[in-house]
């Protein structure tokens, strides 16, 4: 484990929104940021997917693509990449020393706070891209928009906004609007925003936001994606494309699709002399059939079982799951291994889930944001949600208690949480 692994587990999870400590840092650096072309996004659920998209069609088509996303699964490189290379942990242990440094020697930071660990790998992440001169950064917001360090970008290309749920009340707003109005904080003047938002009333305030500020704006309704078979068809604001072929089967992955489409076309219609970029139908599809996104729906082979690994961690995500799961696996019973964090609405998710009928193990993840099983068990008994419900120390007892228990065709969903997918990978697949 490196130093920057060992500081996530001590405070990965401490929530300090604001942007003076970021902005602090990154002057000191030089504002790396703002010699970067950026692609920045955010949303409730979908921004690693869109930003996957968008990030695989614009590398395949030969441009120098940065893409920084969290949380990470298996260990911390795997959230600031360029091409298909993570960063390393030389450069990692390198810029986090030099930003280290920045802190202990202005005093201005005992005054503002030592940075947050968000902080500092984002301040990490803007001055390597910039070391590495890429062509184009897709950045993904952290937690919502308005104070999120993510949002010292002043000028971004394009601002993203995949869609709105309710997720994380407590620090966003406890209404659909007051967190709308926060994550459309990322839109700036001189740039342009595009969102996959479907409802009137929020997609009103993101249009609100950018008249205020006059920036163009596209909804994903303006285009297109449709299937024919197992091949989707785009149509978009100018582009046609026709025989898309998407490996991974969730069904909620066509609105993401969609997104990033919309994205990729206002990019190349507003800034393709600036970023040297040609658009080709070829390799659109090439970067489209090349998209991965660990840990959504993703479906692996271990034992010869089929397990299906979702990092669904609120109510629209798990909805989105149980639709994908009842659509691509029709009469399928599933032995279901659960954990997540205590800021959840837990019951809703648990209700939701008990549309697949089937069993479910409470797994301890060992961390204090994650909720007690035996509180989780209890819920699940109050409302009889599921069958049978057990309980696992952690996510290698929990899997011995899914074979135990599973019948012949039963499947095995691991969801609830990204880190219960990270915890999976890096435990029981090493």
């Amino acid at each position: 484990m490196g130093k920057l692994d060992a500081l996530h587990d001590k405070s990965g999870f401490i929530i300090n929104l604001g942007l003076e400590r970021i902005t602090a840092l990154l002057s000191y650096a030089g504002n790396p940021q703002e010699r970067l072309k950026i692609i920045h996004i955010t949303g409730t659920n979908g921004k690693g997917s869109v930003s996957r998209f968008i990030y695989a069609i614009l590398k395949e088509h030969g441009l120098k693509t940065g893409l920084y996303t969290s949380p990470h699964l298996v260990s911390f490189n795997e959230r600031i990449i360029i091409g298909d290379k993570k960063i390393d942990d030389h450069d990692l242990e390198r810029l986090n020393l030099f930003f280290k440094k920045i802190i202990l020697n202005n005093k201005e930071f005992e005054k503002l706070g030592e940075p947050s660990f968000f902080e500092l790998t984002t301040a990490v992440c803007f001055k390597y891209f910039e070391e590495q001169h890429v062509d184009i950064a897709i950045i993904e917001a952290g937690l919502g928009g308005k104070l999120d360090a993510t949002n010292v970008i002043k000028k971004p290309l394009l601002s993203v906004i995949t869609n709105i749920s309710m997720d994380h009340k407590d620090i966003l707003g406890n209404s659909l609007k007051k967190i709308a109005i926060d994550k459309a904080g990322i839109v700036k003047k001189g740039s342009f925003v595009a969102t996959g938002e479907r409802k009137t009333k929020i997609k009103g305030v993101i249009k609100e936001r950018a008249l205020s500020l006059d920036v163009p704006f596209f909804f994903t309704n303006q285009v297109k994606l449709y299937k024919i078979k197992n091949l989707y068809n785009y149509s978009g604001l100018k582009l046609i494309l026709k025989g898309i072929k998407l490996h991974n089967q969730a069904w909620y992955q066509k609105y993401n699709l969609g997104l990033a489409l919309l994205s990729l076309e206002i990019i190349y219609n507003n800034y393709k002399d600036i970023l040297g970029l040609k658009i080709k139908k070829n390799l659109i599809k090439t970067g489209i059939s090349k998209f991965n996104n660990e840990g959504r729906f993703e479906i692996i082979k271990y034992k010869n079982y089929d397990l299906i690994l979702d990092g669904a961690h609120n109510p629209d995500g798990i909805k989105n799951l149980v639709i994908s799961l009842q659509r691509g696996f029709k009469n399928s019973k599933f032995v279901i291994i659960f954990a997540v964090m205590k800021d959840k609405d837990y019951k809703t998710m648990l209700r939701r889930l008990s549309a697949l009928n089937g069993s479910i193990i409470f797994t301890d993840l060992n961390m204090d944001r994650a909720k007690d099983i035996k509180e989780l068990e209890s819920a699940s008994k109050e409302h009889n949600y599921f069958k049978n419900t057990f309980c696992s120390k952690n996510i290698k007892e929990g899997l011995d208690l899914a074979f135990k228990y599973k019948e012949k065709n039963d499947l095995i969903l691991i969801c609830g949480s990204l880190y219960l997918v990270g915890e999976f990978k890096r435990i029981v697949l090493n």
